[in-house]
């Protein structure tokens, strides 16, 4: 079970990765494709503002700023042709205050509006920070993403008088918000796909989880099959010697204790017989026992009896139960004494293992055309961890369990035609009840 527990761990933790990285992958591949075309941009726009600025003849730059016709309309023609020819959104002179000497657009203000974003750029020109081209990030203005580049413009005698503006419109976000956009379909589907992937995984772990089980069931049942036999053999003969003394034994002198050996005896060889006829899995566990018709509440009580001599130090104390009078049901006996005694001895051993008073509760009862019968103690009780298992073959939560008791007891009264179950409260009590037909195939 921890094998295939952590078997499915392993799974879920590969299925996660794999989402991961491919998620991963496809952004990393997103935020290289971002960064490889605002770079080109930005090597664009840089260059435009440098090649402009060095092939305007200082003379004019300078007679611009006052308001030189002729000047003008040379530059004007020169940075409109740039502008069409570069796809610009916008070519412009500033003076050191932020004011237009010229711009290509037809309605400016006559001051910069985007001064308080891009003016850092421009002071580090005008004030000797910086000599070449600078380029700014993309930035938002109203729906569209500008990007812009400022290089100096200098007089003929080398003082830097105006800055040169160049700006792009950021055609590519369209692109990458689409992108985007589809990448976030495509890590939905990723996940999705990678949970499907996990639960077809899974799934198949069952299965094998299933199959290994079985296979550990076979080869336990098989192994168990050559220890019972071994064992068998080795226990026939000395209980059948136990069995001839106590019945000369009761015939010299009458005694109640030979008869309960004798009967416990019979037990013994009943049980090894069963658990020889289960592990060889060559018939039922009430092969070879015949069916009889006798009083369940006359049983019970001598099941009581016989369990209060076998705790003559821990006296048990009975719970009382409103037993109905005597009735009959035909069933197997022997067997079903056999499962009473067993549970009524477990839950002695976990009243005593709790470290409590051995308090004990053994009632049947006829309802309808069903008996039944129901056994109570108030030991440790059972985990909800341990009740999903307490059925299993070789299951125990006991250390000196063999864990059949239980798996046969219910195999058993399943075999008789009625079931067996187990409500349990821990710290507080066991209830286990069963439930037979009044007469077999009913």
């Amino acid at each position: 079970m921890f094998g295939s527990t952590k078997r499915i761990i392993i799974i879920a933790f590969f299925t996660l990765v794999l989402i991961v990285l491919v998620n991963l992958a496809w952004w990393l591949y997103y935020g290289r494709t971002e960064r490889m075309l605002e770079n080109q941009l930005s090597l664009r726009l840089q260059s435009i503002a440098r090649t402009v600025a060095l092939t305007l003849p200082a003379e004019q730059v300078e007679n611009l700023a006052f308001d030189d016709i002729e000047a003008f309309d040379k530059i004007s023609d020169r940075l409109e042709s740039v502008r069409e020819e570069d796809s610009l959104a916008e070519v412009f002179i500033l003076d050191e205050n932020y004011r237009y000497l010229f711009t290509t657009v037809l309605e400016a203000d006559s001051v910069y509006f985007l001064r308080d974003l891009n003016g850092v750029y421009i002071d580090s020109l005008f004030f000797g920070f910086a000599s070449q081209a600078l380029v700014t990030p993309a930035y938002r203005t109203g729906r569209l993403y500008l990007k812009s580049a400022f290089a100096p413009l200098y007089n003929p005698e080398g003082f830097l008088t105006a800055v040169l503006g160049v700006e792009a419109s950021v055609d590519y976000f369209d692109d990458l918000s689409a992108l985007k956009q589809n990448l976030y379909y495509s890590s939905g589907l990723a996940v999705s796909g990678g949970l499907v992937l996990g639960l077809i995984f899974l799934l198949l772990q069952v299965r094998i989880s299933r199959t290994e089980q079985k296979l550990f069931l076979g080869e336990s049942h098989a192994f168990m099959g050559r220890m019972v036999a071994m064992v068998a053999h080795e226990l026939k003969n000395p209980l059948m010697i136990i069995r001839a003394s106590a019945e000369r034994l009761s015939n010299k002198s009458p005694s109640e204790e030979a008869g309960y050996i004798v009967e416990e005896v019979d037990r013994l060889d009943g049980i090894v017989t069963g658990y020889l006829d289960f592990a060889r899995g060559d018939g039922s566990l009430l092969q070879g026992e015949n069916i009889e018709t006798f009083d369940p509440v006359e049983l019970l009580e001598g099941i009581k009896k016989h369990l209060s001599e076998k705790y003559p130090a821990e006296p048990i104390e009975w719970m009382t139960d409103s037993t109905p009078g005597s009735f009959e049901i035909t069933a197997y006996r022997r067997s079903l004494r056999q499962v009473i005694m067993n549970l009524l001895i477990n839950g002695a051993e976990a009243c005593l293992e709790a470290e409590k008073p051995v308090k004990l509760g053994l009632a049947a009862a006829l309802i309808t055309d069903r008996v039944e019968i129901k056994i109570t103690d108030f030991g440790l009780g059972l985990s909800k961890k341990d009740m999903k298992k307490i059925f299993s073959p070789f299951y125990s939560t006991k250390q000196s369990g063999s864990g059949l008791g239980l798996y046969l007891s219910r195999k058993i009264i399943n075999e008789m035609g009625g079931e067996l179950k187990i409500d349990s409260e821990p710290g507080v009590k066991t209830e286990v009840i069963i439930k037979l037909p009044k007469e077999p195939g009913k």
